[in-house]
């Protein structure tokens, strides 16, 4: 059987449809009845709990072969996801596929990069067989900016620099393979697109799919944080996240990888796939 743990977002959501159609014995970490039926619905088992009480993190793990971990972002990631490892090998846990991210580096100046890196780190060392899963950026990220978007424009501190995002429902594809597959053990797998696009170039695409005029209005970084923490975002996460925007604006977060065409046994979503597929989002 597979725990899973971060079960009810962006990814973890699609990994569950996944391993549900796949016929894959699950269970599943959630934190409310509510979030429960949800996961029911597709035919899981649900245990109750999260990971800042690793009593039900115990509990959780109990006959469980392998595990998918994903936790919320936090200056406390890497430690309670420490825990968790710890947890699952005392239980006898026999794999680990961790959602890392691109450019986790215990060096990066982006708070939530050394987290990620401080997890990759522990779990390489820890002795349980594991895979690490580095997806860039999301393309259900730009569903945030749906609202901007009907008024005619999308904001950002990208610049004119190109971003080889990634659809959730492929980085669930490459996590399924690696729960489920031999072959994939000790291996850092950085997932992508298959394509990387400017803001511009999807903008326009917008304009032509929604049949108004949308414009990518290019915002200093001090904004972009500030419009982050006015709709409630914690400041060291907005600070995080126009960190990257400065990177991705510096054209060195284009590069793609074949990791979903090997792994999963696929070819990536491509943007224009994803726009349409939310098309209702966005008019």
């Amino acid at each position: 059987m597979i725990l899973v743990i971060g079960g009810t977002g962006k990814v973890g959501g699609e990994l569950l449809k996944q391993l549900a159609q796949a016929g894959v014995k699950t269970r599943v970490l959630v934190r409310s009845a509510q979030k429960a039926e949800t996961v029911h619905k597709l035919g899981l088992e649900t245990v109750e709990g999260d990971v800042t009480r690793i009593s039900t993190i115990e509990a959780a793990v109990k006959g469980i072969e392998g595990l998918f971990l994903l936790t919320t972002p936090s200056p406390i990631q890497a430690s309670l996801e420490m825990a968790v490892i710890d947890t699952a090998k005392k239980a006898g846990v026999k794999k680990i596929v961790l959602l890392s991210a691109l450019g986790a580096d215990l060096q990066s100046a982006i708070t939530l990069a050394q987290q990620h890196a401080k997890s990759e780190e522990y779990l390489k060392a820890s002795g349980v067989a594991y895979t690490i899963l580095r997806p860039h950026t999301f393309m259900q990220n730009m569903l945030g900016n749906a609202e901007t978007i009907k008024k005619g424009a999308i904001y950002s501190n990208f610049k004119d620099g190109k971003i080889a995002m990634v659809d959730t429902r492929d980085i669930a594809a490459v996590a399924l393979a690696a729960l489920t597959q031999n072959g994939h053990e000790g291996k850092t797998y950085a997932i992508t697109g298959g394509e990387a696009f400017s803001y511009h170039q999807l903008a326009e695409k917008l304009s032509t799919l929604t049949g108004k005029k949308v414009n990518y209005v290019d915002i200093p970084t001090s904004e972009a944080v500030k419009a982050m923490t006015g709709m409630g975002m914690p400041p060291w996460l907005a600070v995080d996240l126009a960190k990257m925007g400065e990177f991705f604006a510096s054209g060195k977060a284009a590069d793609t990888t074949d990791v979903v065409e090997k792994v999963a046994k696929k070819k990536p979503i491509t943007l224009d796939q994803f726009l349409k597929d939310h098309v209702g989002a966005f008019k």
